[in-house]
Order: C-alpha cells, then structure tokens, then sequence
C-alpha cells in the first residue's frame, strides 16, 4: 500500500508539473524597452511571433523592417513590416506617429495596420491602437503595444490581434 500511494503522488505530481508548462512557442516576447528586436502578438488568440525570413520573398525579406523618419519635434513616420515562417504579416504603419496612444483607421495619411494571412487576404485595421512607450532618436529603439480589429474587404471576415508588442533597435535590423 505504502508503495502505491508514493507511486500515485509521484504520478500526479508528474501530470501537474506537464500540465502547468507551457511550450517556449506559446509564450509572447516580454514587453520591453531595451532594443531587442523582437515582435509579437496573438491572432484570434494564438501567439504569433516574427520570427524569421520566408523563401518566397527573396533575399531581402526580414523578420522586422523597419522605416522611420522624425517630422517634428514631437511627430514622426514609422513602418513596421514583419515576417513569419507561417508567410502571414502583420504591418503597422504611422505616418504621423506619436509617443503615447495612435488610434488605428484606415484613412489616407492616418495610422493604420494591416494583418495579411498565409493566403495574402488583406485584413485592415477598422479599431485599434499603437502605444509608443519609448522613442529614442539618438540610439534609435522604439518599442510599444497595439491591438486592432481587422477585416477582409471582401467577405467581411475579421480578425482579432491583441497583446501586441516590439521592442525595435533599428540599429541592429
């Protein structure tokens, strides 16, 4: 008997411990602000992560690209364009960017994102934000959060991208 129970609790021990680890691939990059080029989010709920460069785009495509300009003082330009081995997208642009919260549309000339799933159908921010939490013109990192509601023009689909997050140092792309 005594054996049993030490074989049981050993057992249901083993079970707890498997259960209550996630995989490393479900886990989100944490929300920093050091640079460390890194870019995530879930898509109706699945972890998503630009982790690297797909054939099918040729030589030039990367993980993260990244474009930014200063405008003013206080406004700047700023194009996100990510890749993942699953060939879907996420891009983020803000043409007149600031630090702090950037409410996503899909206007001309205003902040919007776009989700582009492995078929290349075209998801476009309706809702949404992009928070800049850093912006550091001189060793150039930007890092923040967003979230958007996407939708496929043609079928009206949509999809859901929460706990977005980068931590970009342009320097090191």
């Amino acid at each position: 008997m005594r054996h049993f129970l030490k074989s049981l609790i050993l057992i249901v021990g083993g079970l707890f411990i498997a259960i209550s680890c996630k995989p490393k691939e479900d886990l989100l990059p944490a929300p920093t602000t050091e640079g460390l080029n890194t870019f995530g989010c879930k898509i109706n709920g699945k972890v998503w992560i630009a982790n690297g460069i797909r054939n099918d785009q040729g030589p030039a495509a990367k993980a993260i690209d990244v474009e930014f300009r200063e405008l003013s003082a206080t406004t700047f330009y700023l194009f996100i364009h990510t890749n993942a081995s699953t060939k879907d997208r996420v891009q983020l642009s803000l043409p007149k960017g600031v630090v702090g919260i950037n409410l996503l549309e899909y206007r001309y000339d205003e902040p919007f994102a776009i989700y582009y799933d492995n078929s290349f159908r075209l998801f476009t921010s309706k809702s949404g934000k992009v928070v800049i939490t850093r912006l550091d013109t001189v060793n150039r990192i930007v890092s923040g959060t967003f979230e958007f509601e996407g939708e496929y023009i043609v079928t009206k689909e949509k999809v859901k991208i929460t706990e977005g997050r980068f931590d970009i140092n342009m320097n090191k792309l």
